[in-house]
């Protein structure tokens, strides 16, 4: 497959993903993994990876990854997220997360968090949060 004629791919397992060269330039949406085997996202492209579809991914060295559509994201190793429609994250070292839409986080080491429409936040070792509604 030539990637660089891409804008965007849609993946539906691990094999997909992990064969997605890391200059990749083009949107990649994950629509696969589940709670106990999660998508795992090892690299950091030129945009962030899409979680949708119910898709359970973590995040790894430095990858940004959006979840969508009820899907859930682990961040470590100063990964950033954005949580919404109903999503579960769970950030660590120095990890940045935006949850919305009854979202529930945890962050720790230093991550910060906005949390906003019924969300509920755990944060420790020095977070920042802001948190809305309820």
């Amino acid at each position: 497959m030539d990637y660089s004629k891409l804008n965007e791919i849609t993946v539906k397992s691990q094999e997909e993903l992990d064969m997605i060269p890391v200059e990749f330039k083009g949107r990649i949406y994950i629509e696969f993994g589940t709670a106990w085997d999660p998508a795992v996202v090892k690299n950091k492209y030129g945009r962030y990876v899409v979680a949708r579809d119910n898709s359970s991914v973590v995040a790894m060295d430095n990858s940004s990854v959006v979840a969508r559509d009820n899907s859930s994201v682990v961040a470590w190793d100063n990964s950033s997220v954005v949580a919404m429609d109903n999503s579960s994250v769970v950030a660590m070292d120095n990890s940045s997360v935006v949850a919305r839409d009854n979202s529930s986080v945890v962050a720790w080491d230093n991550s910060s968090v906005v949390a906003m429409d019924n969300s509920s936040v755990v944060a420790m070792d020095n977070s920042s949060v802001v948190a809305r509604d309820n």
